[in-house]
């Protein structure tokens, strides 16, 4: 089954309020020394990808899926950078601009409903174009195409997120993948050396990737444990047609013990 933008549309609307108990940075946490929860944990992931991509005060953030703009927030709070966010969905865009009056930073962040794939914005637009969590939905050469297009010289991507740990899977390995991915209304996940192919393929001069799996895996243990009590609500998905994210923090955790998925921080400079 091939997911379309308004079943990713839908997904984020059923689930409004599972996300936010989960906190306004909708991600795994990068668990390091001095993290002790799991809010922290989503918080240093934002540090250390701001740090990966060097961002200062002086940046342009484009948050290409932005959710309800925690990390664009963040990075105006605690760098001072300006940051853009985009997201599909209607409703996120309200409830980011909300967020970032309420911290302070509305005259550093705006948000717009749009797609990232063809976006409005003119060439040379942002000096770093920032994905965390978001580009799993993309069509992937697409938006690294179009995230070289909005990217000034020296400009940067980051992209923090899951990637395939191979090329294909055959058998039970791929009806495991499946089942987690659909969860998360997620059509496929590509390779660290697919998106190095891309961003040449974009032009983009300079990549680098890290894989920082064993610093995600505590979030990817508590998903699986908070997914426990909610099981029956994979009943009531077959019955109703809602698409509950149940299967997929389940599925996860199982699918990375295999270690047929890595999570990881990619890079690319032009």
């Amino acid at each position: 089954m091939k997911w379309s933008k308004q079943d990713i549309i839908n997904y984020y609307h059923q689930n409004e309020f599972g996300y936010k108990l989960w906190g306004p940075n909708f991600h795994f946490g990068y668990w390091d020394d001095g993290v002790k929860t799991q809010r922290q944990a989503s918080l240093r992931f934002n540090e250390v990808m701001a740090k990966v991509a060097g961002i200062t005060r002086d940046d342009h953030v484009l948050d290409a899926g932005c959710g309800v703009g925690g990390a664009a927030i963040f990075l105006a709070k605690t760098i001072g950078c300006k940051a853009t966010g985009i997201t599909i969905t209607p409703r996120q865009v309200k409830l980011a601009r909300q967020y970032a009056q309420r911290a302070g930073v509305g005259h550093l962040v705006d948000f717009h409903e749009m797609d990232y794939h063809n976006t409005t914005f003119a060439d040379n637009s942002f000096s770093v174009v920032w994905g965390l969590e978001s580009i799993c939905y993309a069509e992937k050469q697409s938006f690294v195409k179009e995230a070289f297009r909005v990217l000034n010289d020296k400009g940067r991507l980051i992209i923090g997120d899951g990637f395939a740990s191979r090329e294909d899977y055959q058998g039970k390995d791929a009806k495991l993948m499946q089942r987690w991915l659909d969860g998360w209304i997620v059509n496929s996940l590509k390779t660290p050396d697919n998106f190095k192919q891309y961003s040449t393929n974009a032009g983009f001069r300079e990549t680098a990737y890290l894989d920082v799996t064993q610093f995600v895996s505590k979030t990817s243990k508590l998903m699986f444990y908070v997914s426990l009590p909610f099981l029956p609500l994979h009943i009531i998905d077959k019955v109703v047609k809602i698409q509950y994210p149940t299967d997929a923090l389940w599925n996860q955790y199982f699918a990375m013990k295999q270690k047929l998925w890595e999570y990881g921080i990619f890079l690319a400079r032009k």
